[in-house]
């Protein structure tokens, strides 16, 4: 006999449908404000929060749902309407125009249980009652439970305030679902499944194979009654302020570990580093950030929808990421490589590029592979889509950017590089992230970097495509990246090629339009090393000058008493005495040439006093060298020789003799030096002509043990020969073209210092710079303790009540908060504007100035910060903006390492040691190795956010004063045994005076 039989369904396949499908905690998030999208939210955001558990909320301002629906549709895997045609009503629509859902298989609400197993879930629609349910998704973990065993508790309430009573129902009832409680069938089997459960469990202990520390219905019943939702994890959602009449909140508590690691402000742990890029990564662009609203695309959009990410500490939130902190368009426009069109549904790309900096004259059309059959068939066909690209050069010395610029886009690529794509104006993931290589870009870099030139690090791109454009090119179920069918292999195909083919015509090492523009680029570039050399010329010349200043100083006086002897013993009565005065003058001016120094460096420093003397008294000496010239000159005439002729001669032959001596010192010193380099130059030869051949050989024993194949070791070679080649190239090159251009008596020194004391004029201008610099440093760190007051101040004006937010008082507040006077005022003794004001101040002022400055950062990170009495009671006369950057990177510096300590009594010490100010901690110290390079620029060693210019500057500073700065490393008999830095004021005052 035939008969008809269902399908039975367990508990867990929602689990495997909804937490063991998503990828990871980002992709979750990500499923669930595309949820809110499609609910027609204008916002979603995430907000993390501390306590025991740690709670995060899901709030949006969608249409929101009540009772009747969240009963048919929320609880309903896979609902109809997220297969059919789009039947949200206008109303519902809050506004917004039209848009194309972005679920299709209605189990992204199931992401929840990625977040954390218990789920609260809020909602309401316009005018209708709120509706709370509450899931713990670790039922739905038991293999023994059948799915229609499971009962979710489900109430409707009037007012918000209503949730908080109604809550411990929801509780008790959901428990059931774990005790069984009346007694009935269902009950009979609930209490059976969790027995069986909790021996599976036991069974597993004990072999070792559990990953459970406690039975399964022990863990959920204990957590599920110690867990209380507060009123300040609504705070943020805009319904529970008034703001909207509909929405949906999603309360987690007990959030998994990837959300708790969103709270820690500094993290030591490289996994947990790891896991808060991957989710800045995953989640920063999540709505299309290259939108041109003056540049209509296919598929690009608007979609009206912000997101955000905060993570919360009492009352005081941090924004982890959001449409408001995230790049826009606007910002990579200025990049000197782009790629902007539409590919059609032919395959064939139409658009612009520009390439080093300029746009590419006319149109650019790049058709699709010859070997490639795009198809046109309905159910697999790719369809239209808009591509953007911005992108730089990699190695500074090929790009057309200024050096700021390229900092600024290398230091962007860090957060927001990745080639993504977007669907209806939201990310579609994996796209983007640096483990994804859909596109290939990294596999064929890895082949030929140079041909292929793309970078997914270091290029900012999207593809836009759209539900209705691109219906084929529909997501894998885990929400992963595109189902491989035929549309979406041939968008790979099509991508690839546009990417192979522009860096071909117009980026890569195999462009013609490359080998045009790179040497002129090149060449422009090579001025900053041509400034390097002249810097290092010009120390040298500066040393070389106060040597000789310093030697010819020492042998001036001798000089200048032969001078005035010569000048008190010259008498001229004879023709005799004319060529003996005519020889001894001759003399003391070859002799004078000795004291003859180049060119002056324009700031000489403590040379300067010396070098005005030595200038008075030589321009003295030659005045009387000239005087004795001109008494010789007159006695000629008075005596009239009868000899002339005879004197002649003998002149020319002295000046001859003079001439060939100063010749022949020349030529020795020459033939001296050519042999020295000639030695030197054949030396280095040979040693280069070894070089390869010691470096290469290696690669035969690669290939002899089988460590490594033919082809691999030949491209290794291959690199090998290029590199040396290049460097050989570098060293010998320039040495010819010097040769050459001695050749043709071409003055290379005059060359090389010409115009370097015109550069020295830009002293002032670099000392300026350096001020700003400090100036920048310390507002970065003001800029840290702003944003604090502001979120703080922000986030009182959101919690006002609707009506208070438009009256003209707030209206007022707000736009008084954002120029944050209070904070502001701790600018203006750093400012640059105007005179620099020397003045006392005392130690007691500057602690002052600390204490408020760091006031929330010490309190955060649990810091005691003190002075000692002989601290506040000294005092300097110096620039407050000298000295206030020094003690503010200091601290700023104590505090991060104190934070990152397990220390349990925090301390920072302002104190006197033997007439020397100490700053002195209880944290970790310097390790010895660093010592050395503590002062020296770019050197840190802090995980996030150092940028290694604090204690450079801060030394920089102090000597500009005339002080001195160390780090001493033995904390013997100093205030605390963790960092000391100790500064020696010059021209301090000290109470024991």
């Amino acid at each position: 006999m035939i008969t008809g039989v269902s399908f039975q369904t367990k508990a867990r396949t929602v689990d495997h449908l909804g937490r063991e499908q998503i990828a990871d905690t980002p992709t979750a998030i990500s499923e669930l404000w595309k949820n809110a999208f499609d609910a027609y939210a204008r916002y979603a955001e995430l907000n993390i929060y501390d306590g025991d558990p740690t709670v995060a909320s899901i709030v949006d301002d969608g249409h929101g749902m009540d009772r009747a629906e969240f009963v048919s549709r929320w609880l309903v895997v896979g609902t109809e309407s997220k297969a059919t045609t789009d039947r949200t009503p206008l109303d519902d629509r809050n506004g917004l125009r039209h848009r194309t859902r972005q679920g299709q298989k209605g189990i992204g609400r199931l992401s929840c249980a990625k977040l954390g197993p218990i789920l609260c879930f809020i909602s309401k629609r316009k005018q209708k009652k709120f509706v709370a349910a509450l899931v713990d998704w670790r039922l739905f973990e038991n293999p023994f439970l059948n799915l229609s065993d499971i009962r979710l508790p489900v109430t409707e309430f009037e007012a918000k305030e209503e949730f908080f009573s109604e809550f411990p129902g929801l509780v008790a009832e959901l428990l059931e679902n774990v005790t069984g409680g009346e007694e009935n069938d269902r009950s009979d089997r609930v209490r059976r499944a969790w027995s069986a459960f909790d021996a599976l469990y036991a069974e597993e202990r004990d072999v070792g194979t559990s990953k459970r520390s406690i039975a399964p219905s022990v863990e959920v019943t204990s957590s599920l009654k110690g867990i209380t939702f507060e009123e300040r994890h609504l705070r943020q959602w805009k319904l529970w302020n008034g703001e909207c009449e509909h929405g949906t909140a999603l309360l987690v508590a007990c959030v998994n570990h990837d959300l708790e690691v969103q709270l820690d402000d500094k993290i030591s742990d490289s996994s947990d580093e790891r896991t808060k890029k991957r989710f800045f990564e995953t989640l920063s662009s999540f709505v299309d950030p290259f939108v041109d609203p003056s540049n209509p695309e296919v598929n690009a959009t608007d979609p009206q929808f912000s997101n955000a990410v905060r993570a919360w500490k009492g009352d005081k939130s941090g924004l982890v990421l959001g449409t408001e902190k995230q790049f826009n368009l606007t910002t990579v426009q200025p990049m000197e490589h782009q790629i902007v069109g539409q590919i059609d549904d032919a395959g064939t790309f139409r658009g612009k590029i520009r390439a080093f900096g300029e746009w590419v004259s006319g149109e650019c059309v790049i058709g699709p592979p010859k070997n490639l059959r795009v198809p046109d068939r309905a159910d697999s066909r790719t369809g239209p889509f808009d591509i953007y690209i911005a992108a730089m050069e990699f190695d500074r010395k090929n790009t057309t950017h200024t050096r700021e610029e390229f900092t600024y886009f290398q230091n962007l690529a860090e957060l927001y590089a990745g080639f993504m794509v977007y669907r209806d104006g939201l990310r579609v993931l994996p796209f983007g992230r640096t483990d994804n290589d859909f596109f290939e870009i990294e596999y064929r870099r890895s082949k030929n970097a140079g041909r292929e030139f793309w970078n997914h690090r270091q290029m900012f791109g999207r593809l836009a495509i759209s539900r209705s454009q691109n219906p084929n090119l529909t997501d894998k179920a885990g929400r992963e990246g595109l189902l491989d069918n035929t549309a979406a292999k041939t968008l790979r195909e099509l991508v690839s090629n546009i990417l192979m083919q522009s860096a071909r015509q117009y980026f890569g090492s195999a462009s013609d339009l490359r080998k045009e523009l790179l040497p002129e680029i090149q060449g422009s570039n090579r001025e900053q090393r041509a400034n390097e050399a002249r810097n290092k010329l010009r120390s040298k010349h500066r040393k070389e000058f106060r040597n000789k200043l310093r030697a010819l100083s020492g042998e001036l006086p001798s000089f200048l008493n032969e001078v005035s002897s010569l000048s008190a013993e010259l008498i001229i009565e004879s023709e005799e005495d004319i060529e003996n005065a005519q020889s001894r003058v001759e003399d003391i001016k070859t002799r004078s040439l000795h004291f003859k120094l180049p060119g002056a460096p324009k700031d000489l420093g403590s040379s300067e006093d010396q070098y005005l003397k030595f200038r008075q008294t030589t321009q003295a000496a030659l005045a009387e060298i000239e005087s004795i010239s001109q008494r010789v000159d007159e006695a000629i005439e008075r005596v009239k020789p009868t000899s002339p002729r005879v004197l002649l001669e003998k002149q020319l032959s002295r000046n001859a003799a003079q001439i060939h001596h100063r010749l022949r010192g020349w030529k020795k010193e020459i033939e001296g030096l050519q042999r020295q380099e000639f030695e030197r130059v054949r030396l280095l030869f040979d040693q280069r002509n070894k070089y390869f051949h010691v470096e290469a050989t290696p690669l035969l024993h690669r290939l002899d043990t089988g460590e490594s194949g033919y082809l691999e070791l030949s491209k290794l070679m291959d690199r090998l020969r290029v590199r040396i080649d290049a460097e050989n190239e570098e060293l010998f090159a320039p040495y010819v073209g010097a040769l050459e251009s001695l050749k043709e008596s071409v003055d290379l020194e005059h060359l090389a210092t010409f115009g370097m004391e015109e550069l020295s004029e830009l002293r002032i201008e670099l000392e300026r710079l350096n001020s700003l610099a400090q100036l920048g440093i310390a507002v970065e760190i003001v800029g840290h303790e702003l944003q604090s007051y502001d979120e703080i101040i922000g986030e009182g004006l959101r919690r006002l009540p609707h009506d208070v937010k438009e009256s003209k008082a707030a209206k007022d507040i707000e736009f008084g908060y954002e120029g944050l006077a209070d904070q502001l005022r701790f600018l203006s003794p750093l400012r640059l504007a105007g005179q620099k004001v020397q003045r006392w101040m005392t130690g007691d002022e500057i602690f002052s100035y600390i204490s408020s400055f760091f006031k929330i950062a010490l309190a955060n990170n649990g810091v005691t910060f003190e002075a000692s009495e002989s601290f506040k009671s000294f005092r300097v006369f110096d620039v407050p903006s000298r000295l206030y950057p020094v003690f503010i990177n200091i601290v700023n510096n104590s505090i991060y390492w104190l934070s990152l300590s397990s220390i349990p009594q925090r301390r920072i010490i302002f104190d006197v040691l033997d007439k020397e100010i100490v700053i002195s901690d209880n944290g970790p110290g310097v390790d010895p190795l660093d010592v050395p390079s503590l002062f020296s620029l770019f050197f840190t060693k802090k995980i996030r956010g150092g940028r290694g210019v604090g204690l450079y500057l801060s030394r920089s500073n102090l000597a500009a004063g005339g002080h001195r700065i160390r780090y001493e490393p033995n904390p013997q008999d100093l205030p605390l045994q963790g960092a000391n830095f100790v500064i020696a004021f010059r021209g301090a005052e000290f109470s024991d005076n």
